[in-house]
């Protein structure tokens, strides 16, 4: 059986006393789960996001981070175990080149200057920035600074990655890369991702859906059983996944498939009826 790795339990926050931002809200993420919490604008998830990380504390209830609550006194519990990626990758560089900027999360924990530069190598590795390591961050597109900004997260090697709005700016295609690295970080090397977005898309990799609307969870479950309802969806400002629009198209004109989210399952299914 999976271990929880986090716990909200009621928790409840404002920016003010008379409006609650977060309202009660509770839910389990467990090891090497791919977890996205999507909403529309003002649900909520983005405060979420911050609470999640220690940015904000919460008015009432508990978080746990494997099993241990987060209080300020714990803060290294929580930084040793989550990293996060934020939206706008130019807000994350410290360093002038792409090495320091990995380099910077190590030598803030004092590793051996000795086993810096593995790990770092290592880092840029998976995330394919091997070859930018010497470069300008500036000169950098934006794809390749949130790359570089997963980097540094994975050196420091957290059990687990917030994504949080990350692939918001990025254009089509590191759009796509990025997504697809979220999926390898979980299945090849083991990390539990928690991705806080708007993209439904995006959602179709994930094993679990957290459904926010005013300060709310309003459903939690699999991608196919939260997509079922399209009527909810609607009711709530989300899209549905265009591979699903377009599966039900298909099928309302006497095409025969299996509906699907993804527009490329869709698009196999009619290649092999030529």
């Amino acid at each position: 059986m999976l271990n929880k790795v986090v716990e909200f339990s009621n928790i409840t926050f404002g920016y003010t006393k008379d409006m609650m931002t977060l309202k009660n809200v509770s839910f389990d993420i467990f090891e090497n789960e791919y977890v996205c919490i999507v909403g529309h604008n003002g649900s909520g998830k983005s405060t979420l996001s911050k609470v999640l990380t220690g940015l904000l504390q919460p008015k009432s209830g508990t978080i746990k981070i494997f099993n241990q609550a987060m209080t300020k006194q714990n803060v290294k519990h929580l930084r040793d175990n989550v990293g996060i990626v934020f939206q706008n990758p130019d807000n994350q560089f410290i360093g002038l080149t792409v090495e320091d900027d990995i380099a910077f999360g190590l030598e803030n924990r004092k590793v051996n200057p000795d086993r810096m530069y593995d790990i770092i190598l290592r880092a840029a590795h998976i995330v394919k920035v091997d070859h930018l390591l010497k470069l300008d961050a500036a000169n950098l597109s934006g794809g390749q600074k949130q790359r570089v900004a997963i980097a540094s997260v994975l050196a420091i090697n957290p059990k687990i990655i917030i994504f949080d709005e990350s692939t918001s700016m990025l254009d089509p295609k590191a759009k796509r890369e990025l997504k697809e690295l979220m999926v390898v970080l979980k299945e090849k090397f083991n990390k539990t991702i928690i991705s806080i977005t708007h993209d439904m898309e995006e959602v179709i990799n994930a094993d679990k859906v957290i459904i926010m609307n005013k300060g709310e969870v309003l459903k939690t479950g699999k991608p196919t059983d939260v997509f079922e309802n399209e009527d909810f969806l609607r009711n709530v400002c989300l899209d549905i996944p265009f591979g699903l629009q377009l599966s039900k198209h298909l099928i309302e004109n006497n095409i025969k498939i299996t509906p699907s989210m993804s527009s490329n399952k869709v698009i196999e299914q009619l290649w092999k009826q030529k």
